[in-house]
């Protein structure tokens, strides 16, 4: 499948959220601040959805593309839609 977003660029996304992550267990480990590892956290969570963003316009844009040109479009509506459903929870 060819996608806007390559997995490279998705892989090295994740990775960044992951040494955060282990940044945090670090921090709570050495028993550092509160409020630093608050902070940590938020930008963890920024991370996911940005990347979030971008894998739901990639969908939109390459799967849904393909979708009507399969006529597939319901389909495709409810798949994103449980999905968009299950991440904003």
């Amino acid at each position: 499948m060819h996608h806007r977003m390559p997995v490279e660029d998705k892989t090295k996304r994740l990775k960044k959220i992951v040494g955060q992550l282990n940044g945090i267990i670090r921090m709570t480990e050495e028993d550092r601040d509160c409020t630093d590892i608050l902070i940590q956290i938020s930008s963890v969570r920024a991370g996911l959805a940005r990347l979030s963003v971008l894998i739901t316009e990639d969908h939109i844009e390459h799967c849904m593309t393909s979708s009507l040109k399969k006529n597939q479009v319901e389909e495709s509506i409810m798949s994103l839609s449980g999905a968009l459903k299950q991440m904003l929870q």
